[in-house]
């Protein structure tokens, strides 16, 4: 059995880290590598340029080999390549950005416009480059093994793929068959093929001719009709997938409406299986992670909080606005937090505070769910409700029903385990059942 991603996302690594914790072994291929990939997880990029763990290491932003004379610039957000005053890059990072290490570099003209991307790994090598046309029309892109040498070659406008491999010139009009021909040059196993994308994954699936009983896990939302493809499916006329795996609630009981009975009968539904980092200590330390000094109802909070400790952390300096909250015993203020610290203050904490306006750094909310801290928000300021219950969520123009609702609550752990379940916290039992012997 194989699992074929389209991208790895996050609703794919979700699926992936769900299906290993209910010890659902197989192989995990993604079809559109960036270049940073776990070790248990391939592509057909990977497996026909020998990229492997052993060949190198990221490299740092200003570690870009670039002509004598120019300079490379950057933050915590993106780098730059200057040569007297000409911009002549930009240098985008792998996540988490804060370590900067290289992506990918769009090289530029002198108008400023991409000619160029170059992809780099995670072994630190250009495994790809992207040509654009005048227009900033994405025509070609090519790969690479870590000498230099071309392997695939990916014309964006017609579709062909031309594949050089064990000294064999391979010329393919069609991705897919691309696809297919990889499969089987990597000897899988595809009796079984689980996919998560109605795209190019359905594609391998719906073309490969060997015997099998194949399952589409659904990830994303639907409109007001069943997808083309997924009709097909449930209509029983996609060859080897006969179900449909739907992974968020909502989403599953919407399409029980769209379907008829007999299609219903081809569509389960199969949350996530979440990490479980530590146990929540029922402590009064509270946490907000913010590159912003807008925090919504923290002057509420802490007049009428006073035995709780509020820690707030940002990736960067502090305005005085946020400064000027040092005057308060109750608070502990981090700028410029390293990573380290980061981990100790999940670690101390028992509550996020999802009230800070702009974006969320670090993925805040998410590690706070995995790490059982309480996750209360204000309706304009949360950032991921998916992680939390809807009753702690409070209006903006209340700030005092949060207070409220800390000094009442005695048992945070009961609180958390409410959040687990309103996410759709699925068990490796459920996992077992759905898929049967998989």
């Amino acid at each position: 059995m194989i699992r074929i991603y389209d991208w790895l996302n996050q609703e794919a690594l979700d699926l992936h880290y769900s299906l290993q914790a209910a010890g659902i072994m197989g192989e995990t291929i993604v079809l559109n590598d960036e270049g940073n990939l776990p070790e248990d997880i391939t592509s057909p990029y990977r497996y026909f340029c020998n990229a492997t763990s052993d060949t190198g290491k990221a490299l740092y932003f200003n570690q870009l080999t670039v002509p004598e004379g120019w300079q490379i610039t950057g933050n915590n957000t993106e780098g730059e390549v200057w040569s007297y005053g000409v911009k002549k890059a930009t240098i985008h990072y792998h996540m988490p950005l804060y370590l900067r290490l290289i992506k990918q570099v769009d090289w530029l003209t002198l108008d400023g416009k991409v000619y160029v991307t170059d992809h780099y790994n995670q072994y630190g090598w250009c495994f790809a480059k992207t040509y654009f046309d005048g227009n900033q029309q994405v025509v070609l892109k090519k790969y690479f093994t870590k000498q230099g040498h071309e392997v695939i070659s990916h014309n964006l406008v017609t579709g062909d793929v031309l594949l050089s491999w064990q000294g064999k010139d391979y010329h393919f009009t069609r991705l897919v068959d691309f696809i297919l021909f990889y499969l089987a040059e990597a000897g899988y196993n595809l009796s079984n093929i689980w996919y998560n994308s109605l795209g190019l994954p359905f594609l391998a699936s719906y073309y490969y001719q060997g015997e099998g009983v194949d399952t589409l896990f659904w990830q994303e939302d639907v409109g007001e009709a069943i997808p083309g493809n997924m009709k097909l499916i449930l209509e029983g006329n996609a060859g080897r997938t006969k179900r449909v795996v739907v992974q968020q609630k909502t989403v599953y009981e919407k399409l029980l409406r769209l379907a008829s009975a007999e299609e219903a009968e081809k569509i389960a539904y199969l949350g996530y299986i979440y990490p479980n980092i530590r146990t929540n200590h029922n402590r009064k330390q509270a946490l907000i992670l913010t590159n912003s000094d807008q925090i919504e109802g923290l002057d509420n909070l802490l007049r009428n909080l006073q035995d709780y400790h509020i820690h707030i952390a940002a990736l960067t300096e502090m305005s005085q606005h946020l400064i000027d909250y040092e005057s308060f015993q109750q608070v502990t203020l981090y700028p410029n937090v390293s990573q380290k610290m980061v981990d100790q203050l999940f670690e101390a904490c028992d509550v996020y505070l999802d009230i800070n306006h702009g974006g969320e750094i670090l993925s805040a909310s998410r590690r706070a769910y995995e790490s059982n801290l309480l996750i209360l928000g204000f309706d304009n300021t949360v950032h991921q409700r998916q992680f939390m219950s809807a009753d702690h969520i409070f209006k903006a123009q209340e700030p005092e029903q949060m207070a409220d609702f800390l000094r009442q609550c005695q048992d945070l752990p009961r609180a958390v385990a409410k959040q687990r379940s309103e996410a759709g916290q699925s068990t490796p039992a459920d996992y077992h059942q759905i898929l049967g012997g998989y």
